[in-house]
């Protein structure tokens, strides 16, 4: 009689579910880790951003609620990208989109309207995986 070890499947099934699920990144725009560095918007709430190696050159933007916020966006790379941001990351309702440009050094511009203090999200629509999270803060008060 021969011994088959009926452990070896099983667990080889598992082990290949495991890494299949642990590869499907959906990219969904959670908030970045303490510490990752953002974009900060200027006086003039307006932030540069740009792209290059399929990334954002930062994983989150800061600006200042009651006022436009501009997105000065550069694409670095032969491959095009957008920006758009929505009041989420469900991506029901888009603020605005700017035009698809291909690089290297393409600029384009958009501008959110003033928001309110919270969070809002932004990608790259042709490549969603590149995204990240507008915050908007409180206005400073006036001294």
């Amino acid at each position: 009689m021969t011994y088959r070890p009926r452990v070896a499947l099983p667990a080889a099934l598992f082990l290949a579910a495991a890494l299949l699920a642990a590869c499907s990144s959906t990219g969904s725009g959670t908030p970045p880790p303490s510490g990752a560095p953002c974009a900060v918007a200027d006086a003039s709430n307006t932030v540069e951003l740009s792209a290059k190696d399929i990334k954002f050159s930062a994983p989150c933007i800061e600006a200042a609620a009651g006022q436009p916020i501009t997105i000065t966006f550069t694409n670095s790379e032969a491959v095009p990208h957008d920006v758009a941001v929505y009041t989420d990351s469900s991506k029901s309702e888009e603020l605005v989109r700017s035009d698809i440009i291909t690089g290297p050094n393409a600029t384009t511009s958009v501008t959110v309207p003033a928001q309110q203090p919270g969070q809002l999200f932004f990608e790259c629509t042709i490549h969603p995986a590149m995204n990240g999270a507008l915050v908007v803060e409180p206005e400073a008060s006036a001294s």
